[in-house]
């Protein structure tokens, strides 16, 4: 995100290759080129039958990894679902390179191991953009596959070949090309309440701010409460419970509602210093805590943030 890192964050408080004939091994009287080599296919055919069945095992295990991939929301994890994908893909193309397809499906099949090799050109690249937190949550990672090239590509094949294969049709569920991001929620949007109920206020100020922003009051490693700031505006979340909070922020782009995380990149960050909220009441009056944050780097910021592992963060 476009955030400048957060020291001075403010905070206030009120209150081997042959060339020609190669020699045969000394025990043997075959002749070069004789024997097959290891992993080729056989030279005959299988037929429409038995194709159908190693399309069926080739597909089946990939199919298992873009389901759990499917089932992913946040980026807790992500990465590793990725991963199961990306391993499942050249397994599948393997298992398919080990038989030779009957001659009416020979063009669907030669069709689809190639596919296969762009998918994972697709998928190989993914891991990297959640490292670098260009991709951020299950959403963002299905709609970059969803509109690659390889993947359609891949989605056509499949396709293809399931047409010329008879009875029961293997499933291959890719991400759909064209999902878009949800919505932005409006400025001060509570997304978690964590039950409310105090006095304490806290005013947070993303009005220097180029990105939204979330904001977490985190407690023993859970979300308390998380508010919604859009960029360029102010926000005070009222009804703050008493206790001491970590405060936690993140930022980003296109707003994913089913994870509750920005899907594009997203930095998350902390304040290190905890807010304490107290609530003391006298005869005639209740008096509170009231803290104030500023998001962006101030002259005099008298509060220090750290970046936080996003396995860390608060979900």
């Amino acid at each position: 995100m476009k955030w400048r890192r957060a020291a001075g964050v403010a905070v206030t408080v009120s209150g081997a290759l042959c060339l020609g004939a190669c020699a045969g091994d000394s025990g043997g009287g075959t002749t070069p080129g004789s024997r097959a080599a290891a992993g080729s296919p056989s030279a005959t055919p299988v037929s429409m039958e038995q194709y159908g069945a190693t399309l069926k095992s080739a597909i089946d295990p990939l199919e298992t990894e873009l389901a759990d991939l499917a089932k992913a929301k946040a980026y807790k994890g992500l990465r590793g679902r990725i991963d199961g994908v990306k391993a499942a893909v050249p397994q599948a193309a393997a298992k398919l390179r080990s038989v030779t397809p009957p001659a009416e499906a020979a063009g669907e099949h030669a069709s689809l191991v190639s596919a296969l090799g762009r998918f994972e050109s697709v998928v190989g690249g993914l891991g990297g953009q959640v490292g670098s937190r260009n991709l951020c949550t299950g959403a963002a990672v299905r709609a970059e596959i969803g509109d690659a090239d390889g993947t359609g590509a891949l989605r056509s094949a499949m396709a293809a070949a399931q047409a010329k294969v008879p009875g029961e049709q293997r499933k291959l569920t890719l991400p759909s090309a064209g999902q878009k991001p949800g919505s932005r929620p409006s400025n001060g949007a509570l997304i978690r309440s964590g039950g409310g109920g105090g006095n304490g206020r806290l005013t947070i100020d993303n009005s220097g701010g180029s990105d939204d922003a979330l904001v977490t009051l985190g407690k023993g490693g859970k979300p308390m409460m998380s508010v919604f700031v859009r960029h360029g505006k102010k926000h005070t979340l009222n009804g703050v419970p008493d206790g001491a909070y970590t405060v936690f922020f993140t930022g980003g782009t296109h707003w994913d509602g089913a994870a509750k995380a920005f899907g594009r990149e997203c930095a998350f960050q902390k304040f290190e210093d905890p807010l304490e909220y107290t609530t003391t009441r006298t005869a005639t009056q209740i008096r509170h805590s009231t803290w104030r944050i500023t998001l962006q780097e101030v002259v005099g910021g008298n509060a220090r943030t750290s970046d936080v592992n996003p396995d860390d963060f608060p979900e």
